[in-house]
């Protein structure tokens, strides 16, 4: 008891341990992707300063205006090679991520990259497009409206949209740059808030999340006058990256953990098993005082009615007590037999001495031996020997114990009338003995059972069932030990039958 509860307060402790190391990940989470969104905020905002964004977008009006209002597209060069002498090229197309408005207008990047033969790259160049047209750029810049955008610019006001002033895949670049900068790799996804509305966010991406995120931070900070433009982090995969940046720790406690688990159920099991071993050496002890105790005293009394002179001592009277000291003393003899046969498998260094046996003529000797038994019982055993080849490699004193143990269980556990039937035939290169009662039978629980040294089939309230419980452990010894196999099949109130088999050619031991 004060194991298990050690054991499960050493599991708790463990689980403690390991929800708050999660909890701490979690923390120190949160900390680096605000950090690292403060530290993109700024380097945009720098950008932006450094650039000169209403002479780029008068050029980009000027360069791409097309009467049929086509989408607005600004196509940058980055890197030509006018030295490659390839004659392959190939051309590769990649798509950033698609953004949409909350106007419905699409914001997309293609990054095309031309490579020559040995994967060297001989041009770069990327689009940048919206659904808008031209038109509708011409629409949403008005002369008043420039004005006010360089009176804003130089107030540092900017009235102008967010999603205009924001380009969301420069944006997640440099908050991919940052995340990696602090050991973040797992994927995000990116969205913009003007106030409470959410402006521009990542196709297909479910809205409720960016609102629900715990990662804001407010855009241009710097402002002159208070904006209240804001962007949004989510990462679909964040309880798997952090789990993932832990399953070291993880990994190692369970491992500690089901260490212990096993090594407390072995030392439990041990413990158990152990104590079954006590109860049943205590039963064996009483067992073999009991059965040692009665020819001991019945020889004793033999014995003193032959030594007293007061009885008179006729020859069948003399001749009674002589058999009644020589019967005891071979039931003496056997007990001591059964001990020490237990004792020499228990060494497991026994040696049979193979001879060719009839193994009908074997039965056929303990069942006359039986019959005594029998007869006192009124009893009966009914041979039905039908194997035609009958001649086995085998030891005989051991073969006959094996038939001999199994026709004393089936009294032993039979009615006051037992009824045996022993059968016989050949089944593939062997024999087959089968040894039927019409006992009390065996339960289903105990039937794995009956083959295991000192134990012996439960009988109830009755106790005059004697033996040692090493009768069948024997059997099953010497039986293995010819390379056969034995097998139980019992009902209870029905009876059980007991089969072993023997091959013909043993190895010789």
């Amino acid at each position: 008891m004060v194991m298990t509860g050690a054991l499960l307060g050493i599991i708790v402790v463990q689980g403690y341990w390991l929800k708050s190391a999660i909890t701490l990940k979690e923390q120190q989470f949160r900390a680096d992707v605000l950090s690292s969104m403060r530290t993109s905020v700024y380097k945009l905002e720098h950008i932006e300063k450094l650039s000169k964004l209403n002479s780029q977008q008068s050029s980009a009006i000027r360069n791409n205006y097309n009467p049929s209002h086509s989408p607005f597209t600004i196509s940058t060069q980055t890197r030509i090679d006018t030295n490659v002498n390839s004659k392959n090229f190939a051309l590769e197309m990649r798509q950033e991520s698609v953004f949409e408005t909350s106007d419905g207008r699409i914001i997309k990047k293609t990054t095309q990259t031309l490579k020559d033969e040995h994967g060297n790259i001989v041009k770069e160049s990327f689009n940048k497009q919206t659904s808008g047209t031209v038109k509708e750029f011409f629409n949403s810049r008005s002369k008043a409206a420039i004005i006010n955008n360089l009176i804003a610019d130089l107030t540092n006001i900017k009235p102008q949209s967010v999603v205009d002033r924001v380009d969301p895949h420069r944006l997640n670049n440099i908050l991919k740059e940052e995340l990696q900068h602090n050991g973040i790799t797992t994927r995000f996804n990116l969205g913009i808030f003007r106030g409470n509305n959410l402006v521009l966010k990542e196709k297909g991406i479910n809205e409720e999340l960016f609102f629900n995120s715990p990662y804001v931070f407010r855009l241009f900070p710097n402002d002159f006058f208070y904006n209240q433009d804001r962007f949004s982090l989510i990462f679909p995969k964040e309880k798997g990256f952090l789990l993932k940046s832990i399953s070291g720790v993880i990994s190692l406690s369970s491992i500690f953990i089901l260490t212990i688990v096993i090594t407390f159920w072995i030392t439990f099991a041990a413990v158990v098993r152990q104590k079954k071993v006590a109860v049943i050496k205590n039963d064996f002890i009483n067992n073999m005082t009991h059965e040692l105790k009665t020819p001991i005293s019945t020889i004793s009394l033999a014995c003193e009615v032959l030594n007293d002179k007061d009885i008179p001592k006729t020859g069948e009277r003399i001749s009674h007590y002589v058999n009644v000291i020589n019967d005891e003393n071979k039931r003496l003899g056997t007990l001591v037999e059964n001990v020490l046969q237990s004792a020499v498998l228990d060494k497991g260094d026994f040696k049979l001495k193979l001879v060719e046996l009839d193994l009908h003529d074997v039965i056929y000797n303990v069942v006359d031996r039986a019959k005594v038994r029998l007869d006192n019982r009124e009893g009966s055993i009914n041979l039905n020997l039908t194997a035609h080849n009958v001649m086995v490699s085998a030891d005989k004193i051991h073969i006959t114990n094996v038939i001999s143990n199994l026709i004393d269980n089936a009294i032993k556990y039979s009615s006051n009338q037992p009824k045996l039937e022993i059968t016989s035939d050949n089944v593939g290169n062997g024999i087959m003995v089968n040894v039927k009662d019409e006992g009390i039978g065996i339960i289903k629980e105990n039937l794995v059972k009956v083959f295991d040294k000192l134990y012996r089939v439960p009988t109830g309230n009755v106790h005059d069932v004697k033996g040692f419980g090493l009768g069948l452990s024997y059997v099953k010894a010497v039986v293995e030990k010819h390379e056969g196999s034995v097998k139980v099949n019992s009902s209870i109130g029905k009876g059980s039958t007991f089969s072993f088999y023997i091959p013909f050619n043993q190895l010789k031991s």
